[in-house]
Order: C-alpha cells, then structure tokens, then sequence
C-alpha cells in the first residue's frame, strides 16, 4: 500500500512538472511578442481581510465570475468537476448537500448531526446541508478552502469551508438580461440591474427562472424525473452618505418544486420488480409519486467601517430561514410497500463583530466575536402499504426539535519577524449549547417508541491554528500550518429501532500541512500544491447496516481513528493574449484508522476506505480568445474532469463500490462589441452513463443513481448600458 501510495503521487508531480515544461516552453516563446500578458491577479477574503490569493498561507481554490459563466455553473454543486479534491456525493436531489473534501464529508441527514463543511454567502453561515446548493446568479467569485478552518470559521468547518461572495451594488446605471435555450426543454431567463437611486444609494436587482424536463423515466407513472423548477430574486442596497461608512442590506429568496427521485433499482430483490421493468440507466418503475421541494430566504446587513489610522470595524447580521421536505421510493418498484417523507424547517440568527488592523510592517490582526441561534423541527416519517408483508397500512413518524445556541470569540495574527519569515497564530473559543426533543411513533413493529425524549448538551471547545511561512521571493510562498477542527456532537433523530446509540459525541481533527505558492515568467504561470495529513479522532460515521431480517437498519455512530493525507497540484497558465490553460490534480487516501465492530459485533472496518474518497481527481481546462474585429470576438472553453473510484458506504462492499466517472464539456460563444454575447455550449460531451451513487436501501434494494446525460444549448447575454 505504501508503494502504491508513493507511485501515485510520483505520476502527479512527474505529470505536473511535464505540464510545467511544456507551458513553460510556450510562455517564454510567447512573452518575445506580448510581454505584458499576465493572471489576473485576484483578492480573496479567506482570512478575514483582503489579499492577494498568492499570498494566503491556505489550500484554497477561486473561482470567478467569467469561469462559472463558461463552465455553464448554475448551482453550487455544478462547480464539482473543476474544483480540486472535492465531492459532492449522491448528486440526486438539492436538498442533500453531500460535500466531502479531501474525502471527508458528510451531510445533515437529520436535525441532530451537522455536516463537515460550512457554506457562507456574503459572510452569513447558510445552515443547514439542504442549503448549500445555492444559485450563482450575481455571484462575483467562490472561495474554496480546504482543511480544518475552525479558528476562523468555527464549529463544522473541520474538513473546509466555501465562501460564495456575490456583487454589491454599484453607481452605475446597468442591466444585463441572459436566457438559456436547450435539449430537455431547457428555458432560463435570468436578469439584473444596477441603479443608482442617488449619489449615495444604489440598488441591484436579480431575478431568474429556470425550468428543464427530466432525464430519468418513470415507466410506470409515465412522467419524467430530475427536472429543474428554480425561482431565484436577489435585491441589494448600498449605502455610502456617512463618510468612511458602508453599509450593504441584501434580500435573497429561491424556490425548488421538482419531481424527482433518490436512486433507481440496480437488480431484482425478491417481489421488489423494478429493475426488470426498468432496466435502462436513468429508467425507473416506481409507483410513488416522488418529489423534492426546497424554499430559501435570508436577509444579510453589513456594516465596515474605516477609521481614521485604517483599522476596520465590520458587523454583518444575518437571518436565513429554509423548508423542504421530499418524498422518497423506498422499495423501489411498481409495488405499493414503503415510501418515506424527509422535511425539515430551519430558522437561524447570526451575529458577527471583527476589529480588523491595518496591515502593517511587521504585524496585523483580526478579532471578532460571533453568535449564532438556530432553531430546527421536523415530521418526518414513513408509511408502509398494501404490499408490505404483515404490515400493511402501518407507518413510523419522527416528529422532532432542536435548538442551537452557539458563542465563539478568536483572534488571528501574523507576525512578520524578519523580510522572509512570517509567523501566524489563532484561536477560537466556541461555547455550544445544544437541545433535543426527539418522539419516535410507530405501528410497524420494526422502530421503537418513545414520547418527547428530551436531552441537552454543553461542549466548550479551543480551536487553534499555528502556521510559519517562508517568502523565497516576492512570488514564492512557502507555507506550513498545525490545525485544530471541531465538529459538535450531537444526536441520531432518525428511524431507529434502538437508543443504544441515540447521542453521538463531537470529533476533532489536527491538520499538518505543508505549501508552496508561486507566479512565475512575470506572472504568466501560478504553481500552488500542497501536501496534508489530517488525524480524526471520535469520528462520526453515518452508515446502514444489515440487520437478521435482511433489510438495512440506520446507524450514526463514533467510530474511532481516521487519516487523511495526500498531495494537491492547482496550475494556471497564461500563454499568450489568446490562450490560457487551468490544471488541477490530487492523490487523497482517506481511511479508517481504527473501526471496531463498524458492521456489527466482531466485524472491523479498520483501513476501509471513507464514503466517497476517491484516491485520484482531475481536472483540466483549456480557454482560447481572439479577436475577429474591433468589435467582435470568438472565444472557447473547454474542460474534463476525472473522478477515481470510491465507495458509498464504510463497509467498501461490492454493493456499495463506485467506479470512476469523467465528463467533457464545452461552450464556444461570439462577443459583439461587449454588449452581446452568443455561445454554444454542451456537457457531458460523450454522453457517458457512469453510476454516482450506488448503496443499499432500507429495504434491502442495491440501488444507484447515473450522471446527466449530454445536455446543450444556446445562451445569449445582453448588455444594457
């Protein structure tokens, strides 16, 4: 295993300085004839002030408005493909927001657990998983960081956390209209505009509208799934009439109403059919009329202050409220057995306060306080029928609450010590107070019952970040950090038919990581990679679990030890005023240390591999430009992204294992005198059929879910000045 380990991340850096010769060659013939061309150079947010990415001693990847627009995201997890060592998971249904990073991740199955990775939007926590998916309309640029970032970022970031920061507006007059026409009865609309009310108060507007049929058949209700039904409205202020104050109030709202299901049958179970009438990828037979529904609205005020030395004061406020409920196929067949409803409801407040210092010679530093209140209920459940073996008719229900109260103060700080080395160091003290209200109502005989089982929990929590960094030169950056992430414990409000493990315990992790960062031929080439090893211990596992009667019961439990370690490599290259190039690839192994008794009583999963851990990503794009005219120009992109094998479940049977998937894509567009823009595009390129995801129902069901298939068409942006 180690051998293997040492060959795979041999072939990245042998494949990495390869491309490094290769576009090197091709920038020093190219900077005879234009010198100037250089990346653009682009200022992030990730530690709280704004700097130079090439600067920031962290593994983060940026992604900017003109890149999402041409890789056709609409949505966070459409940004997959191209982000290095990332994941989304199932991929099915909006509401889940399975992401892992460096193989780590989960997703907030029920109110009682958390997911490992926070999603921000102009600062304010989104919530819950069935919230990350957002609409990147209006956004100007997405932040990804990868490891624990708790002293920053606070409880649940301990595998990464992704900034989405979206456009203010501005003092001038605009409007911009897009609209997409494709197969699959493609139809978006979307708008924005840009007005100045006065000399200080100006407004923006986004609205968008996207509707698209699905791409799975359902034979047996005669009606497609998968299909896209998105509102989207986004109104923002800015305010600027008190001198060396901003204040920015933005309202967000979306809506998802979809019919869609969560997998389709991979072969016949017993009675359980569907598989034989639907046999085709992307080819169902169910008789549930399934659906996903998803509604969410926030409201964000932000105040930065400047003094007059330049220090900073910034409160940012935010109240986010999010519903959605889902109807599932659970027997995955024509036959009227089980289905199951998942909703949830969620209101939270959010509170920050930094004080931020000037950049000085030697040092500078951030400290802020944060607050955080949320409240959560829920009434899911299931219902068994008229074919379900002695027990027809019957159902199980959760109706649950939960509330979080959470405080944290932190302080970050870099000490420059000489003209080379720099030191940082940070902490953030988290006080959680948690409560549950759990009730468990069944007549199947298969669950328990319980009424109102109410507990309370109290975690305080110090997560420190220390870090040194070399400066070789002005445009090398040599960096090494020691972390500490922290997910909350919490508990396991689900269909259950035991309290053995009802209440789960937090997990920690501690980072090592060690970086490099560098633009080179005069800015015409960024070399980033870095090399992790993350240590968990307590760590949480979600799994199902084959019980004496043949189905699948639900576990949520500590499981013990996990690592994972690996080497990262992000490229960009800028080869003359027409091409450019972007590279990223990453060797990850994230195992099971120690798992004892993880499938039941003398059965260790010890070194199997994580839920949706693939060893090896890829991800390679291509952007060319040129001008016909003075006023016309063609441009054209196109991108592949690679995925490894990997597993859905922490058992890494045959049942639950992943082959690896690709995708192409590629948009090519003509730009008319900045004002109009007409493109082209196409994803999935070679309409490959690869399995996403792929587990075992509750009922025993080996079941999966495909990738889209090849989807194109026609996008045309207007520019009103």
């Amino acid at each position: 295993m180690r051998q293997e380990k040492y060959n795979a991340i041999k072939q990245i850096l042998y494949c990495s300085c390869a491309y490094l010769a290769l576009i090197g060659h091709s920038i020093v013939a190219a900077q005879e004839t234009s010198p100037s061309i250089a990346i653009e150079e682009i200022t992030v947010t990730a530690q709280m002030r704004e700097e130079n990415v090439q600067s920031v001693p962290i593994a983060i990847g940026v992604y900017k408005e003109e890149f999402i627009a041409n890789i056709g995201a609409k949505s966070l997890t459409d940004m997959e493909y191209a982000i290095p060592n990332i994941n989304f998971g199932n991929g099915s249904r909006d509401t889940r927001g399975e992401i892992a990073i460096r193989g780590v991740g989960a997703y907030s199955r029920n109110i009682g657990t958390d997911a490992r990775v926070v999603v921000y939007v102009d600062g304010v926590l989104t919530g819950r998983s069935s919230t990350f998916d957002q609409s990147l309309v209006d956004v100007d640029h997405i932040e990804v960081l990868r490891g624990p970032q708790g002293t920053l970022s606070g409880a649940n970031a301990i595998v990464g956390a992704i900034n989405i920061i979206t456009q203010a507006p501005s003092e001038t007059l605009s409007a911009t209209l897009m609209t997409d026409v494709g197969n699959f009865g493609l139809r978006s609309v979307s708008g924005k505009l840009n007005l100045p009310l006065t000399s200080d108060l100006y407004a923006s507007l986004s609205l968008g509208k996207t509707t698209q049929d699905g791409f799975i058949q359902n034979v047996r209700l005669n009606r497609d799934l998968q299909g896209v039904d998105r509102d989207t409205a986004k109104l923002k202020f800015r305010y600027l009439g008190i001198e060396k104050l901003t204040l920015d109030i933005g309202f967000d709202y979306l809506n998802d109403d979809t019919q869609s299901t969560n997998g389709e049958a991979l072969t016949d179970i017993g009675n359980f059919k569907g598989y034989s009438l639907a046999p085709n990828p992307r080819e169902v037979a169910h008789n549930a009329d399934e659906f996903s529904q998803r509604q969410l609205k926030g409201t964000t005020l932000r105040a930065h202050y400047l003094t007059e030395k330049n220090y900073e004061w910034v409160f940012i406020s935010g109240v986010r409220h999010a519903n959605f409920s889902e109807l599932n196929e659970e027997d995955y067949s024509p036959l009227d057995v089980a289905t199951s409803i998942f909703d949830e409801k969620s209101n939270q407040f959010s509170q920050e306060i930094r004080f931020i210092s000037p950049r000085g010679e030697n040092t500078d530093y951030v400290i802020g306080a944060y607050l955080l209140d949320q409240d959560i209920s829920t009434q899911r459940g299931a219902n068994l029928g008229a074919n379900f073996p002695n027990r027809s008719n019957t159902s199980i229900s959760t109706p649950a609450s939960s509330e979080l109260r959470s405080h944290s103060a932190y302080a970050n700080g870099n000490w420059r010590f000489t003209d080379k080395w720099e030191a940082t160091a940070g902490l953030r003290y988290i006080h959680e107070s948690k409560m549950m209200d759990y009730s468990s109502i069944d007549t199947t005989k298969l669950f328990i019952n319980v009424n109102h089982l109410t507990q309370e929990k109290t975690y305080n929590e110090l997560l420190p970040k220390v870090g040194l960094s070399y400066h070789a030169t002005p445009n090398v950056l040599i960096y090494s950090s020691i972390s500490r992430g922290y997910r909350s414990g919490g508990w396991n409000a689900d269909f259950l038919s035991t309290l053995e493990n009802f209440q789960f315990n937090p997990e920690y992790a501690i980072n090592y990581e060690l970086g490099v960062k560098s633009s080179v031929f005069n800015n015409h080439l960024t070399f980033n990679t870095s090399a992790f090893s993350t240590k968990f211990r307590d760590f949480q596992v979600f799994q199902f679990i084959t019980n004496s009667a043949g189905g699948t019961i639900i576990s949520y439990t500590n499981a013990g030890k996990v690592t994972s370690q690996g080497i990262e490599v992000d490229i960009e290259a800028k080869l003359n005023t027409d091409l450019s190039l972007s590279f990223n690839s990453a060797f990850t192994q994230a195992k099971f240390d120690e798992f004892k008794n993880g499938g039941g009583l003398g059965i260790n999963y010890d070194n199997n591999f994580l839920p949706f851990a693939p060893e090896h990503t890829h991800y390679l794009g291509v952007d060319y430009q040129n001008a016909l005219t003075t006023q016309a120009s063609f441009y054209a992109h196109i991108d592949y992204g690679y995925t490894g094998n990997y597993f859905s479940n922490p058992d890494n049977s045959s049942a639950n294992a992943i082959t690896y998937h690709k995708i192409a894509n590629a948009r090519f567009g003509l730009k008319l005198d900045e004002t109009v823009d007409l493109s082209l595009w196409v994803k999935n390129l070679t309409d490959d059929t690869d399995l996403r995801q792929r587990s075992v129902s509750f009922l025993g069901v080996p079941r999966g879910y495909y990738n889209p298939p090849l989807c194109y068409g026609l996008s045309v942006k207007y520019n009103f000045d």
